[in-house]
């Protein structure tokens, strides 16, 4: 792999870093007093291109491949610790990725242009009430009607609820066509929000202040076959390339809020004072400090590797889908469990003010610890490492 940034990879994330660090940055505060992303920060994005970057130019995107929009998404990490605008940014690029390489040509020309320019958004409706990574015993359901088919169930814990209520949009839903075939029987649609018929509930997060969840109920909202995404029931291999790329995503976020917060950390130990001398000579601190540094960095090669092997696997080149799960697993697990890690280190060298509301490292620990959770619990990252080292045979 070779590590060095393209050139437009390069002005890309010194664009972005700028956009984050002027407007992203100062208004974390205010994000999180209102509970929402501000809408001067969306349209930002959307005029710098970064909504739908993955969407084919001929759409209005700008074709970004997995590893450019992961060197976005640390950036955007590194500037929001809340994690709010992070999550924005990783759902609606993973998803309307998917829509963009198995949607009908009919759903693209009438959605994409519009997610590119901010005017709509797209979610992923998967996880129910009883039912999170267990797609295979989830109820929500699709009929074949006579001109499509009708759309019924309820998703539970789902990001961008209001976002898609308020902007537009709708999601990536998974639904069973055939119930007696598990996840064999799982296809996917474009589930388009009706106000009229979907009774929303909203989730107050533990932390993602910004961000917006919640869970809705639908029944009869009616699609056109043009809002089948891939084919019919073969929803369940398609909607695991949408939760891979959400994945490395999310270990690059993670990657980059630690960085953030390792720097913060240190910066306080520099300082500090403590028997008459800067707590950064204290060797103990030092010694985590170190720790942590060299895990995220390990971390971060893993996530940048994913990415990679994602776009090279998409073009059919070397990699199996297999092999590709691997990694992506790898770099889930060690950069959100290891991110958390540094994170609360940095804000226990902060003492008590570590532990008050001011402290940004307070923010992200609340906020990288949902993405333990998300898209793919730490549980299921290391059934999936096991299952391709030893295979799969023996996780019975």
């Amino acid at each position: 792999m070779d590590f060095n940034l393209t050139q437009e990879q390069e002005l890309l994330k010194e664009t972005v870093r700028k956009f984050a660090d002027s407007q992203i940055a100062p208004r974390i505060k205010d994000m999180m007093s209102k509970r929402r992303i501000p809408d001067e920060i969306k349209k930002g994005m959307a005029d710098l291109g970064l909504l739908g970057m993955t969407i084919p130019e001929e759409y209005g995107g700008m074709g970004a491949d997995a590893l450019t929009t992961g060197i976005v998404a640390e950036e955007i990490g590194r500037a929001d610790p809340t994690a709010s605008i992070p999550v924005f940014f990783l759902v609606d690029n993973a998803w309307s990725f998917l829509i963009s390489k198995y949607g009908t040509k009919e759903l693209k020309e009438s959605l994409l242009p519009k997610v590119t320019k901010g005017k709509n958004v797209v979610g992923i409706a998967s996880t129910e009430p009883n039912y999170g990574s267990d797609l295979g015993s989830m109820t929500s359901r699709a009929d074949s009607t006579k001109n499509g088919y009708a759309l019924s169930g309820e998703k539970s814990f789902i990001s961008l609820v209001r976002d898609i209520a308020e902007t537009g949009g709708g999601y990536v839903t998974v639904l069973k066509t055939d119930p007696l075939k598990g996840t064999n029987g799982i296809s996917l649609f474009f589930l388009p929000y009706v106000k009229e018929k979907m009774e929303t509930t909203f989730i107050q997060e533990m932390g993602r202040e910004g961000s917006s969840w919640g869970s809705f109920k639908f029944s009869g909202i009616e699609v056109g076959k043009e809002n089948l995404i891939g084919e019919v029931n073969k929803g369940f291999r398609i909607v695991h390339e949408g939760f891979e790329f959400a994945r490395g995503l999310i270990a690059m976020i993670s990657c980059g809020a630690a960085i953030k917060s390792l720097e913060n950390g240190a910066d306080y130990m520099k300082t500090r004072k403590a028997f008459g001398k800067e707590i950064a000579r204290n060797q103990g601190l030092q010694f985590d400090l170190a720790t942590d540094v060299a895990k995220i960095e390990a971390a971060r090669d893993a996530s940048l590797k994913a990415l990679w092997m994602y776009d090279l696997e998409q073009k059919g080149q070397r990699f199996s889908r297999f092999d590709v799960s691997k990694q992506i697993a790898i770099a889930k697990f060690t950069s959100t469990t290891w991110a958390f890690d540094a994170i609360n280190d940095a804000l226990q060298w902060q003492g008590a003010y570590g532990y008050s509301k001011d402290c940004p490292e307070e923010w992200a620990l609340r906020g990288i610890r949902s993405f333990m959770l998300a898209e793919g619990s730490r549980e299921i990252m290391k059934m999936i490492i096991a299952r391709e080292s030893l295979g799969k045979e023996y996780l019975r």
